[in-house]
């Protein structure tokens, strides 16, 4: 059906923005100029709420190359299509999700999108747990899927399992068919298992990767790691000879591996297909969006000191549409 709406009033808008990239302390929330209009394949999305995570961080930080400034947080956005450029596969009014990554902008009133990494949202879910799904889940479904070519009947072992990355990567772990076990302190051992972990390892217990030896005798066929450091460390010794390993810290690579044991580091690109996949394990319950808390706008700057803080369970969103 062809939109009929009225031509789009091009007014100051409300944004979380950083001039200069010297941390989370930089981040202020202020009026900007208005959004140009999509040009081909893009997506002018307005948004009702972005997730926030440590890639926000990081490029706060000055830690991502090619991070300029003014910049924007905010690399996963959930909300209702303004307008479309030609060539682009979503029409205006559509509920939809997306990724922003990682150029950010989602920490505002309106974003632009490639149409390419724009979808329509799960039916019956809301704006903020979809926001928190894009690059939580998304990097999941990559690392376990695509990467791990993880099977029915396998063990995963995952660690910092409570996170945004790690809960999903759990709930679509169990979908698949595996056997789940997570590495998390011990106050979301009840949390983890709700999700479908057959069992828990508290990363604060010196042998705690000593307990998945004797759990898993032979050893997890795949090591899904999101901790790195020591905790990978010691995980990487619970792989069996010849499993798989994936690691979503992209600053703290694996290296050569023993063994036999193949290893892969990476940073997740998400794509419609990838969301599309998202949205069929949702709309199938087998994927339960988990947001911690919501902020508004203004607080942009808590949410963000929230998540480099760390501990959370699930994700943090922003709402921007009141």
């Amino acid at each position: 059906m062809l939109d009929v709406r009225p031509p789009r009033k091009k007014v100051a808008v409300r944004v979380a923005v950083a001039q200069e990239l010297t941390g989370i302390e930089s981040v202020t929330v202020e009026e900007s100029p208005p959004p140009p209009d999509p040009g081909p394949g893009q997506v002018l999305i307005r948004v009702h709420c972005a997730g926030v995570g440590p890639w926000d961080v990081g490029m706060l930080g000055g830690g991502f190359p090619g991070t300029t400034v003014p910049f924007v947080p905010g690399q996963e956005v959930s909300g209702v299509v303004e307008a479309v450029g030609v060539g682009a596969e979503v029409l205006p009014g559509q509920r939809v999700y997306a990724t922003t990554f990682p150029t950010g902008g989602g920490l505002a009133e309106f974003v632009l999108a490639d149409s390419g990494r724009v979808a329509a949202m799960p039916a019956d879910t809301d704006f903020a747990a979809a926001a928190g799904l894009v690059i939580a889940a998304g990097t999941a479904h990559e690392g376990l899927i695509d990467r791990g070519r993880l099977r029915a009947g396998e063990t995963v072992l995952i660690t910092a399992a409570s996170g945004g990355v790690g809960s999903c990567a759990v709930q679509i772990a169990v979908a698949v068919g595996a056997r789940v076990l997570g590495v998390a302190s011990l106050g979301n051992h009840g949390y983890l298992r709700s999700l479908g972990a057959a069992a828990v390892f508290d990363y604060h217990d010196p042998d705690w990767a000593g307990q998945v030896h004797r759990a898993v005798p032979g050893g997890v066929d795949l090591l899904f790691d999101g901790a790195g450091g020591q905790t990978r460390d010691s995980a990487l010794t619970t792989i069996r000879d010849n499993g798989r390993a994936v690691s979503i810290i992209a600053q703290d690579p694996m290296g050569e591996l023993e063994r036999g044991i193949t290893g892969d580091t990476f940073a997740a690109r998400v794509d419609r297909q990838r969301l599309d996949a998202l949205t069929a394990l949702v709309e199938a319950g087998q994927l339960h969006p988990r947001v911690e808390a919501v902020f508004p706008l203004e607080q942009a700057p808590e949410a963000l000191a929230r998540v480099a803080g760390g501990h959370t369970r699930g994700k943090l969103a922003v709402q921007i549409v009141p």
